[in-house]
């Protein structure tokens, strides 16, 4: 649920022994340490610690040393070699590639516009770069929130398509309803986000707006994945047949936990 390469990759695959003890591979309950380490992976964008970071700290450097075109610029330069970057490592990107970088190379050139006065939206080039962003946040949680009401959840979709599971644990009614109210999660949090970053550009300076919702996302980020984790896991272990959460997310990935991450 974040918008934006480790050095040290993982190799492919699941190792053996790589799960807890706590996480049981027929319906038993993971661990909470897994759970948390697959949180912060999950807010951090499976390792991408500096990939998440750069962007800002490019747009935050440039902005006040040199100005809002460079500063943008290079913000999108840094997200786009990491999108490529995820891709080569294996990373769940594939398809979705073209679409995010499209996006980010419109987004800036848009800014750029307004910056050079090409176009004139009534507001400052950095209101439009973030405001892009904030918009489009808002029209995912919205788009989740249809696939729910059209009786399609999102979530239900991607889980059939990528979690290693039986069709009869696919079907079973519990798994679709978790993967509904797991859809409505995504929903609030996109929503609730985009209001936030809304109200705290509209009330703080370019520099505080970033720093304080990098740090503030991260956590709210954190702590909602990790209650959704428990909640998925608790739900999944009453599923006969059903792996552990911890267990599908790394064969999804291909990869297994990290250690001591």
């Amino acid at each position: 649920m974040n918008e934006g390469a480790d050095p040290a990759q993982g190799e492919p695959g699941v190792a053996p022994g790589a799960l807890s003890d706590g996480a049981g591979t027929d319906g038993s309950q993971t661990d909470a340490r897994e759970l948390a380490k697959t949180s912060r992976q999950a807010v951090w964008g499976w390792r991408s610690n500096l990939d998440q970071l750069m962007p800002v700290v490019l747009f935050l450097v440039f902005y006040n040393v040199v100005n809002t075109e460079i500063a943008v610029l290079a913000a999108t330069a840094w997200s786009v070699k990491a999108a490529y970057s995820r891709r080569r490592r294996g990373l769940p990107i594939g398809a979705w590639l073209p679409v995010i970088t499209g996006y980010l190379l419109v987004r800036a050139a848009v800014s750029i516009a307004v910056e050079r006065d090409l176009v004139d939206f009534g507001v400052s080039s950095e209101a439009v770069y973030f405001g892009i962003g904030i918009g489009t946040k808002m029209l995912v949680g919205i788009a989740a929130a249809v696939t729910i009401i059209i009786g399609r959840p999102f979530m239900v979709w991607l889980a059939r398509r990528f979690l290693p599971v039986a069709e009869e644990v696919q079907r079973d009614p519990r798994f679709v309803s978790t993967m509904r109210n797991v859809t409505w999660v995504i929903t609030l949090y996109e929503v609730g986000s985009a209001v936030w970053d809304f109200w705290l550009y509209n009330n703080a300076g370019v520099n505080l707006f970033l720093v304080t919702r990098q740090v503030v996302n991260f956590f709210v980020a954190f702590l909602l994945i990790f209650a959704t984790l428990l909640y998925v896991d608790r739900r999944f272990s009453k599923i006969d047949g059903c792996p552990s959460l911890v267990d599908l997310v790394s064969r999804a990935t291909g990869r297994a936990p990290a250690e001591g991450s």
